[in-house]
């Protein structure tokens, strides 16, 4: 039986190490930093695993931490599931000196284990020669497998999944500061929009909030970092002026508005009432 230990219990480390448990067929092991999420001691987990899954946040240290767990717990490879900048992979790679699979993950609190599960698990891993047995580990926990042709497009495939929606999002930002300029009503522009979306389903109508939670600004300012662009730093700066706006009670008031309209074109049920 493998034997395994899933580093970072966060929401996403929490739940793909319940979808490895739960799977039966390995020994799994769980640890965080924070007391009160980890189910074992780093010290009773025993040495050397098969395969060290890791879901910590991605920070400057991100490869010298993993390192570090790796070289403790001797695994014969490594599968990241966090959220990387571009090239991550293939730098911890070089570093430990080990087979890295990066598998990224999709899905949304409060139903991320649910996600997992639902959506395809996509893996790529360095060497390429490791692909095969990733995908062999992964579907033995129950995930769907699909395999990209390197880890750099699936690090930006993943970074693109949640800064899109971000970009989407500031974009509403703007039109909604054009429309109070010229004292226009941003559920009409909203409405008028939804029509043409719904015939040819390429006009999203999004609701202009301000951006909070832990993935869609971290993950622009990852990959803004990584190749500096106009595009990102408009996101980074049209949310900032967002925090400010929406004290406001007008604002406030027509942004509830636009997502009401929006819940009706989205499945919002996928969002369990966290949107």
């Amino acid at each position: 039986m493998e034997r395994v230990l899933v580093v970072g219990l966060g929401e996403v480390g929490s739940a793909v190490y319940e979808v490895l448990r739960d799977s039966g067929r390995m020994e799994v092991y769980g640890y965080d930093l924070d007391p009160s999420k980890t189910v074992h001691r780093l010290e009773d987990v025993p040495a050397p695993l098969d395969y060290l899954h890791v879901a910590i946040p991605f920070t400057p240290r991100f490869v010298d931490a993993v390192k570090s767990y790796a070289e403790k717990l001797k695994p014969r490879a490594v599968f990241v599931h966090s959220t990387v900048a571009p090239g991550t992979t293939r730098l911890l790679h070089g570093e430990a000196r080990l087979p890295v699979a990066y598998t990224p993950v999709r899905g949304k609190h409060p139903n991320l284990k649910k996600h997992l599960l639902f959506w395809p698990k996509w893996v790529s891993a360095v060497p390429e020669g490791f692909t095969e047995e990733a995908k062999r580990h992964l579907e033995a926990a129950g995930f769907k497998v699909k395999l990209a042709s390197s880890p750099e497009s699936l690090e930006i495939a993943k970074l693109w999944e949640t800064v899109y929606r971000a970009v989407m999002i500031a974009s509403w930002q703007e039109l909604h500061r054009v429309a109070a300029r010229y004292g226009a009503d941003i559920r009409v522009v909203a409405e008028f929009i939804a029509e043409v979306h719904e015939v040819l389903g390429d006009r999203p109508v999004y609701f202009p909030d301000y951006i909070g939670g832990h993935c869609l600004i971290p993950n622009t300012e990852i990959l803004n970092k990584a190749y500096p662009s106009k595009l990102f730093e408009f996101v980074l700066e049209s949310n900032e002026k967002r925090r400010k706006e929406v004290e406001d009670p007008r604002v406030k008031r027509e942004i509830e508005d636009t997502k009401k309209l929006f819940l009706k074109l989205t499945r919002a049920d996928y969002y369990g009432g966290n949107i």
